[in-house]
């Protein structure tokens, strides 16, 4: 960010039928205006960053495996030191040339009530 660079700080729990799978910590600059809570409840986050005019060209990923601390294990309704799936995304946008990173996620997912899937396709070889 730069020196008066503004970034939105998001933390949510998200649950499916009542269970929480999964808790998100972001930090988004780039933003164009204020989002304030009632956006999310109508769109998602890749539809506000779309709306406000950011433009994502690169984005890296890492999964791996932690213990729940004690604050997660009371959001996810686990015990401390529990399993879980932990996702960091690092979400880059290119500008003059140059990627900058405008969106970092960290994510913690209970592993009995989540599921990552991937689909990729590849680009044909002439």
């Amino acid at each position: 960010l730069a020196d008066n660079g503004k970034a939105l700080h998001l933390v949510r729990v998200r649950s499916r039928d009542g269970q929480p799978f999964g808790y998100y910590d972001s930090w988004t600059a780039g933003l164009a205006k204020p989002v304030g809570k009632r956006d999310f409840l109508k769109s998602t986050r890749l539809e506000i960053f779309r709306k406000q005019g950011l433009r994502i060209t690169h984005v890296t990923q890492t999964i791996s495996a932690v213990a729940a601390t004690g604050e997660l294990a009371t959001h996810l309704q686990t015990e401390p030191g529990a399993p879980l799936i932990s996702l960091v995304r690092q979400s880059f946008e290119t500008r003059k040339k140059q990627e900058q990173l405008v969106d970092y996620l960290q994510v913690y997912y209970h592993p009995d009530r989540f599921q990552y899937q991937m689909d990729l396709k590849m680009d044909e070889v002439n």
